[in-house]
């Protein structure tokens, strides 16, 4: 319309829509944004302890900003009007001043999650809504068990010891399941205690040497197949991968073995 020659009967009315329409649209896009990140952040800082705790400054900021939004959302409610909404004094900046003080609050989650994550790289596979619940959640084993298989690709759940006298929830655990189903013992048992960063990190040291005990013993017995137990009931008394782990170790020196027959002079090395 303002490209129009014939705009000049109610040119001044044209320019006022534009700009009314032109703020409107800037507004209603800052609104969209401050919201979004308002809707991410609001539980994290609200209703968190260990981000209260740990982040009380920007836990402060956040709660001045809920409190500013929540009354902007009421003010908008009872004025419901598009253009009342997006034009009213002082509202475009007071949501540039929002999204600023948002931002604030966003970056510094964002380094104390950083953080947490240089501890145990394994979170660098969780989302962060899952991270932050395991986070919130770092004196709870139990609760944290249910993102085990987040953070493993191997791992379920832990076994974890109850029982009378024992409180809840359990901090310590006698075994592991696989997403299988598979169950594999500690020898010792394994105890969460400090920062869960700290003990999710012992938990992948404790089942990198149980397997590898486990693999030991497998090879052990997968020496005796021919004498003692045959390998298809061998194959019952471990888990998948260390059953496949032992086999090809066994196959690996099996063929060595036969190469240096036939390099020996035995002609049917590989054959037998």
């Amino acid at each position: 319309m303002m490209s129009s020659k014939d705009v000049e009967e109610f040119k001044e009315r044209a320019i006022h829509w534009q700009k009314n329409l032109k703020q409107v649209e800037q507004v209603i896009t800052k609104w969209t944004k401050v919201q979004r990140k308002w809707v991410q952040l609001e539980p994290i800082f609200l209703a968190s302890e260990d981000i209260r705790a740990q982040l009380p400054d920007d836990t402060r900021r956040f709660e001045q900003i809920d409190g500013a939004f929540k009354e902007m959302m009421r003010e908008a409610q009872a004025e419901p009007g598009v253009i009342e909404a997006c034009t009213y004094e002082g509202r475009e900046e007071l949501l540039n001043n929002t999204y600023e003080e948002i931002e604030i609050c966003e970056k510094a989650l964002n380094e104390y999650l950083e953080q947490k994550k240089k501890i145990f790289a394994r979170f660098y596979f969780v989302a962060d809504q899952a991270l932050l619940d395991i986070l919130s959640n770092g004196n709870n084993p139990e609760k944290v068990d249910e993102y085990l298989s987040d953070c493993f690709d191997g791992m379920k759940r832990l076994e974890f010891i109850r029982g009378a006298g024992i409180p809840y929830p359990s901090k310590r655990a006698k075994g592991m399941f696989s997403n299988e189903g598979e169950y594999v013992p500690f020898e010792t048992n394994f105890e969460a205690v400090g920062a869960v960063e700290n003990y999710l990190n012992d938990l992948q040291t404790k089942m990198q040497l149980t397997l590898r005990d486990v693999l030991d013993l497998a090879k052990q017995t997968a020496d005796m197949w021919e004498f003692e137990k045959q390998r298809h009931i061998w194959l019952e008394d471990y888990c998948a991968q260390i059953a496949l782990l032992a086999t090809a170790v066994m196959w690996t020196e099996e063929t060595g073995r036969s190469f240096d027959e036939h390099e020996g002079g035995s002609e049917t090395a590989m054959k037998d």
